[in-house]
């Protein structure tokens, strides 16, 4: 005959708690991950390059385009060249551009960080009279651009951050 087994000493009960979420990545890889950021950065340019005073329509949909640091820098800008009298003309391009990593953030959202080169060269910063109010010492510049959804859900990518790479110049 066994023994009786005391009520506490049984197998511990485990609790029943929420179905843990089976959320898919944003992006399956880091090419899909790439072709997002490009088609995302190739907007934000031209909504850019288009974007006429800080009260019009193109801007408010350039400023949509971005979040953080980005956003408070483009409506800086914006103000400046307002209180200034400066205007923007051509076309921004970009090119090179590779992921330096992509991850789910903390709050189930989407984080990219690119590595490209910006070219300037055809494009320009003028005053009232025309005159260009930029040194252009060097048309392309290397840039670390970082993309971020706005939620868990989305696929869209908004440009984050945009600061110029301090490292040797990949663009060369």
């Amino acid at each position: 005959m066994a023994a009786p087994v005391p009520p506490d000493s049984g197998p511990p009960i485990v609790e029943a708690t929420a179905t843990p979420s089976a959320s898919l990545p944003a992006f399956a890889s880091n090419d899909e991950a790439l072709a997002a950021a490009k088609a995302a950065y190739t907007t934000y340019l031209a909504a850019g390059d288009t974007a006429r005073a800080t009260d019009s329509e193109s801007w408010k949909a350039y400023l949509s385009l971005t979040t953080g640091t980005e956003h408070d820098g483009a409506e800086q800008a914006g103000k400046l060249m307002e209180e200034k009298g400066w205007s923007f003309t051509g076309v921004t391009l970009f090119d090179s551009m590779t992921i330096q990593s992509s991850q789910t953030l903390a709050d189930s959202t989407w984080e990219i960080r690119t590595y490209l080169c910006l070219d300037l060269s055809a494009s320009d910063t003028v005053n009232e009279a025309g005159e260009s109010v930029v040194k252009h010492d060097d048309s392309r510049s290397p840039m670390v651009v970082v993309f971020v959804t706005p939620d868990s859900n989305s696929r869209q990518l908004l440009i984050s951050e945009s600061p110029i790479w301090s490292g040797s110049n990949f663009c060369s």
